[in-house]
């Protein structure tokens, strides 16, 4: 046992170091402008930040360590090192699928590509051209190891697809969202970031004589690897703290923030754990490296091409009905909150009077005095809430909500309906929505080249 309370003091104390690196801080300062963006978004659709950037970094940070620590202790568990890898093929083929589509930037896509071009290079290339062995940024792509890189994904996307899980529905953002037959309907983006501290090895190979450290079980590294030391040398292995990051981007059009992450971290889940016994499983059965190499980035494709069929072809559940008003999200201390409403609420009446569409429902509100009585349907069974509206300095009685609305613009409404603590669901025609729109991979390329075209034509 002593071996092991030694590797755990050091593992964690590396572990410790990762915190504090300036990568890691990098790694955060990244996902907080990528909070920030989405808080700006918030703030000019509704006019206030719904989810707080503090919070959402800061729940972050604690789901990505405790994600990092957990696939740190498999990472050293089975003894895969970094050079094993090929980070250096696998980060410019990523940035490169990025100039493609945003989502391509994903180890399982750049991943399974290097490890197909290992494998074309040593069973195609190089009995071919067996020069080329000579060459060193060649030798040092066959060096990669297929198993190593392989369980790299799969642990990467396990720990995702946990994180997705637990924490994925967190601050999930309400949008309004035009579909392709013109139907503005409501949906929530769920988009997450975590940067992750991690404890990785190194290998290198050194004289016996200068080995140092804790002696390791003989079954250990799982994954061995591909350096082979001479006569009187022996594999040194070093833990490192190292930083990472990782993300998710989904939309929940058909079902509840909740409901769609609990679908993508189990299906991912699946594919982690498949991609992971294939993976270890190609350690020692060599037939399965080649399907482990396929079905990283296919696997992945139609895993997400599955989960957004799935969606799509549900009918939208934030869709305006025949009567009444669905409430898609109720701001936590705010009126509406105080009031006893609740998401999925559905108001049928404000003060008595019928409402249809969402700007009749805030306008009857704002017509009305400090006090609403707000009649609605809850799971099928009736409620009644009454509404206590804040008192509104340099506001005369007499202002309607008509007037201020023509005088602002057409995000008035949703300003103050979220001042209320009201999110409702999009009437069919709003003026006020998002579209979603296909990347266009060659678009840059041609901006670029507009540049260039005009700055010639002045010269």
């Amino acid at each position: 046992m002593q071996p092991f309370f030694e590797i755990g003091q050091i593992f964690i104390t590396t572990f410790m170091l990762a915190l504090v690196m300036p990568i890691f801080w990098i790694v955060l300062f990244l996902v907080f402008m990528q909070y920030r963006r989405l808080a700006a978004t918030e703030e000019k659709l509704f006019g206030r930040v719904i989810s707080g950037v503090g919070k959402q970094i800061f729940r972050s940070v604690v789901l990505g360590a405790l994600g990092g620590f957990a696939a740190s202790a498999i990472l050293i568990f089975l003894g895969l090192s970094l050079e094993q890898i090929g980070l250096y093929f696998i980060w410019p083929v990523a940035l490169l699928l990025l100039l493609f589509n945003p989502r391509y930037l994903c180890f399982s896509y750049a991943g399974g590509i290097v490890a197909l071009a290992v494998l074309i290079g040593r069973y195609i290339v190089l009995p071919l051209f067996p020069n080329l062995e000579q060459n060193f940024i060649f030798d040092s792509l066959l060096m990669i190891h297929i198993p190593a890189l392989l369980v790299l994904i799969g642990l990467l996307h396990l720990v995702e697809a946990l994180l997705i899980y637990v924490g994925g529905h967190w601050g999930s953002s309400p949008i309004y969202l035009k579909r392709s037959g013109g139907e503005v309907v409501g949906a929530f983006t769920l988009q997450k970031f975590w940067p992750i501290p991690l404890v990785a090895l190194l290998v290198t190979i050194v004289s016996q004589t200068e080995i140092v450290g804790v002696s390791m079980p003989d079954w250990w590294p799982i994954l061995e690897s591909n350096l082979q030391p001479g006569e009187n040398q022996s594999l040194q292995y070093m833990i490192i703290p190292i930083a990472a990051g990782l993300g998710y981007a989904d939309m929940a059009l058909s079902s509840t923030p909740r409901e769609r992450t609990a679908f993508s971290a189990k299906w991912l889940a699946a594919y982690s754990i498949i991609l992971l016994l294939v993976a270890v499983g190609s350690e020692f059965m060599w037939w399965l490296v080649l399907p482990g190499v396929l079905f990283a980035p296919i696997g992945h494709e139609l895993l997400i091409l599955y989960g957004k069929k799935q969606e799509e072809s549900n009918s939208p559940r934030y869709r305006m009905p025949e009567e009444g008003v669905p409430i898609m999200k109720v701001l936590p201390n705010s009126p509406a909150a105080d009031a006893g409403l609740l998401d999925d609420d559905l108001v049928l009446k404000v003060n008595g009077n019928p409402v249809d569409d969402s700007r009749e429902m805030v306008e009857k509100i704002e017509d009305s005095y400090f006090m609403v009585l707000l009649d609605g349907l809850r799971e099928q069974k009736p409620f009644s809430v009454i509404l206590r509206k804040a008192a509104r300095e340099n506001q005369a009685q007499d202002e309607t909500f008509q007037s201020r609305l023509n005088a602002q613009s057409s995000y008035s409404l949703l300003h103050r309906s979220a001042d209320l603590g009201l999110i409702p669901v999009p009437a069919i025609d709003s003026p006020v929505y998002m579209e979603v729109r296909q990347p266009d991979p060659m678009g840059r390329f041609r901006k670029l080249k507009a540049k260039i075209t005009g700055l010639i034509k002045r010269q």
